[in-house]
């Protein structure tokens, strides 16, 4: 009678065990953990529970301190499919198999939209305009929620600079430019210039030209940047009288290149920049027609594309 009640206590204790630590049921709904730094483990099997993705706090917390996996739990974002099993829960919890999410520094941006972003991401944060850095690579980007901001821009900082530096290495010797900075400046401007990746080598190409003979760069991108300095849109046409304004980002009144850039470029427009395409163009402007443009060699034909533009309309 007591072999046989032993044997029933076993059973039961084995099925309960079981059905504790390694029973999961067949749901794939999947159900996103964040598991805070300074989280204790008490703390995250009520999580959990409530999350309904263990059947008991007391056997997950049993469970970590049986295996010493207190201090092996990682912080960061994890992804559960369906109600698990705490055996696997626990596994996915110390893989470090986080939940990468990913923003996109779109080109053409400005330091004030990226600020932004990143108050977003860690609204505890105390970074500045001031903090954030000229020469970016507009890109996509991964990050995990745990990440500060200043870890998310430390990051972007070394992938721009690993990668600038590989494209400056590939450069055309015969390029102008005496550094990385330089051709970040030149890339941003053909950046505004256009989005057209097959015209991005001809149009760093009329600013190579100008440049050798003297000529200033004349980009409208410099003078809208002049007016607003990234921290808003112009939203009107450029006048003639804006042509004029006063300020070392305007490529109308200063020879030369800014000081800075005016918005984060791609890696097709730094390329563009590196490698620019040879030829005779002194002068482009838009069709007004899937943003390309019209290349002319001299002044007179340049005038020529814009009263056949006018002429179309």
């Amino acid at each position: 009678m007591v072999k046989n009640l032993s044997f029933l206590l076993l059973i039961v204790f084995c099925n309960v065990f079981h059905y504790l630590f390694f029973s999961q049921n067949k749901e794939f709904k999947t159900t996103t953990v964040i598991i805070e730094q300074g989280m204790k483990i008490n703390e995250i099997s009520e999580m959990l529970y409530k999350k309904k993705l263990i059947n008991s706090e007391f056997a997950f917390d049993l469970w970590i301190k049986l295996n010493f996996l207190e201090k092996k739990i990682r912080f960061g974002e994890f992804e559960i499919i369906g109600k698990n099993s705490i055996y696997n829960i626990a596994k996915t919890l110390t893989s470090g198999k986080f939940v990468y999410r990913k923003f996109t520094l779109v080109e053409g941006m400005y330091k004030y939209q990226l600020i932004e972003f990143l108050n977003k991401i860690d609204p505890s944060t105390s970074l500045k305009v001031t903090d954030i850095p000229d020469n970016l690579i507009a890109d996509t980007y991964s990050y995990v929620v745990t990440d500060s901001a200043e870890r998310v821009l430390e990051n972007l900082t070394n992938f721009s600079k690993k990668i600038s530096e590989r494209i400056w290495e590939e450069r055309d010797k015969n390029i102008p430019l005496q550094n990385i900075e330089e051709m970040y400046i030149l890339a941003s401007i053909v950046e505004k210039e256009t989005a057209i990746k097959s015209e991005k080598g001809k149009i760093a190409g009329v600013f190579f030209n100008r440049m050798k003979i003297g000529m200033r760069l004349q980009s409208d991108p410099t003078v809208e940047f002049s007016i607003t300095r990234g921290k808003k849109k112009l939203g009107r046409k450029l006048l003639r009288k804006d042509l004029k304004f006063s300020s070392e980002y305007n490529t109308y009144v200063n020879k030369g290149l800014p000081p800075s850039t005016i918005c984060y470029p791609g890696k097709e427009s730094l390329i563009a920049v590196s490698r620019p395409y040879n030829s005779n163009f002194l002068y482009f402007v838009s069709k007004n027609k899937n943003g390309q443009h019209y290349f002319s060699t001299s002044y007179k034909q340049h005038l020529e594309r814009i009263k056949s533009i006018k002429n179309a309309k």
